[in-house]
């Protein structure tokens, strides 16, 4: 870059700034006086820069302004990704800029984004008018059957071993194979599924993200679902966006926000939700009141949650929404009542859910399921058998990357803290301490 600059050579600055910053081919071209067409030729290395003139004002263009260090330019826009895009082309833009962030490791995209942020994209999608949004079923033909084959077999590794695991090949393949499928012209009517499928792909990188505790970027890449799913015109799964983003603010402590999140998941969802989609919403703002100890907010949210998913009927269900089962509802129910401190309904809850639960398609949250229940069995003062319970899903955290089943260990040891002169208690502590420290 150093070289470039002292040898004002534009054609090299060019190619720098765009494989080594987060510059777009167009932000370039504006700065330098150039057409894009001109700089995406220079950086294939097609065409150069040549009239002396037209050098000259491009290096004085791009460079102007530019006192800061060259790491510094490397740095994520505290906004990226961060607010919904006027069209397609933009989403895509986008996109291609945030996973190439990603993937180079780049500063600032785990800074943590502001609420106000996140509120105002929020906001953007809650007042789009939805009246054309019908939610049909995505066809399984070409592109969009390659994108949901490839979700389907990320998402089973996500489930089974955690999203630090996944995460990494899903961005690549975002990045090198659904971007680019993005910026391809298509009939709308091959377009809009396109669109919804890759929103679906997306929202599993979020996810992935938030589960391996990369909050910054899992904030960005639920806003890219959003705004994907607004382009898709698909209201629903915008909305089950907004229950995810829910679901991670609760983690995160910021329960308010969690709570607002939920509520306009089910505003936005409208008439169109499903009874286990809004049983879902309304689980998440429950979640939401139980953390901040509301329980007469949090009983009533149960309450119309419990009425909604005895209505449901699976065959109405988008597919993505289908891991939401008998077991993943008690899960839900009973880490309410964990928090609010009912022990013996948490735990009848928990016992329930691990019964309902087949196979190790969601070995994950088997282990949360297990450590809501060790807290419930050490609630009821069965200190010898939580920590027992605590101790044999030890093995089942270290078999996956989940920084948040770390976490949920994490905070089953802070409970058990107080019983440490316990010899079984003392013993759990320790091995516990290996793991968290082993993660951090």
């Amino acid at each position: 870059m150093q070289r470039a600059v002292a040898g004002e050579d534009a054609n090299a600055l060019i190619r720098l700034l765009l494989r080594h910053t987060l510059l777009s081919q167009d932000a370039i071209a504006r700065m330098g006086d150039l057409s894009q067409t001109m700089v995406s030729r220079v950086l294939k290395g097609t065409r150069e820069l040549r009239r002396p003139e037209t050098i000259r004002r491009a290096f004085e263009g791009i460079t102007e302004g530019y006192d800061i260090p060259a790491p510094d330019l490397m740095c994520v826009p505290a906004d990226l990704a961060l607010d919904l895009n006027d069209s397609g082309d933009e989403a895509a833009a986008v996109l291609e800029r945030l996973t190439r962030a990603d993937t180079q490791g780049a500063p600032g995209l785990e800074n943590d984004a502001e609420s106000s942020a996140v509120s105002s994209a929020v906001l953007a999608w809650l007042v789009q008018d939805g009246s054309s949004s019908a939610g049909e079923p995505v066809p399984d033909e070409g592109p969009v059957a390659a994108i949901r084959a490839a979700a389907a077999a990320f998402a089973s590794l996500d489930n089974r071993f955690g999203g630090d695991n996944t995460r990494t090949t899903a961005v690549h393949y975002l990045s090198g194979t659904v971007v680019p499928l993005l910026r391809q012209t298509r009939p709308e009517a091959v377009q809009r599924p396109l669109f919804a499928v890759a929103a679906e792909f997306v929202l599993s990188v979020a996810w992935m993200s938030y589960d391996a505790q990369r909050n910054g970027a899992a904030r960005r890449y639920f806003v890219q679902a959003l705004d994907l799913a607004a382009h898709a015109e698909d209201r629903l799964l915008g909305a089950s966006v907004l229950s995810a983003m829910s679901h991670q603010a609760n983690y995160l402590g910021a329960h308010r926000e969690a709570r607002d999140l939920a509520r306009a998941a089910l505003t936005g969802a409208g008439d169109r939700a499903t009874a286990t989609m809004r049983a879902q919403f309304l689980m998440m703002e429950a979640r939401a009141h139980a953390a901040r100890r509301d329980k007469t907010d949090c009983i009533r949210a149960m309450s119309e949650a419990e009425r909604e998913f005895g209505r449901r009927r699976p065959g109405l269900d988008p597919e993505w929404i289908g891991y939401f089962d008998h077991s993943e509802y008690s899960d839900e129910v009973a880490h309410c009542h964990r928090d609010l401190g009912h022990a013996h309904v948490a735990r009848r809850l928990a016992e329930q859910s691990l019964a309902a639960s087949t196979g190790h398609d969601y070995a994950r949250s088997r282990v949360f399921t297990r450590m809501v229940l060790a807290a419930a069995v050490l609630g009821q003062g069965e200190v010898e058998e939580a920590v027992h319970l605590g101790t044999r899903v030890i093995p089942q955290v270290q078999a996956t990357s989940s920084a948040r089943c770390v976490g949920y260990l994490d905070d089953f040891a802070k409970r058990v803290l107080p019983y440490r002169d316990q010899p079984e208690a003392a013993r759990f502590l320790r091995q516990a301490g290996a793991v968290v420290g082993a993660a951090q």
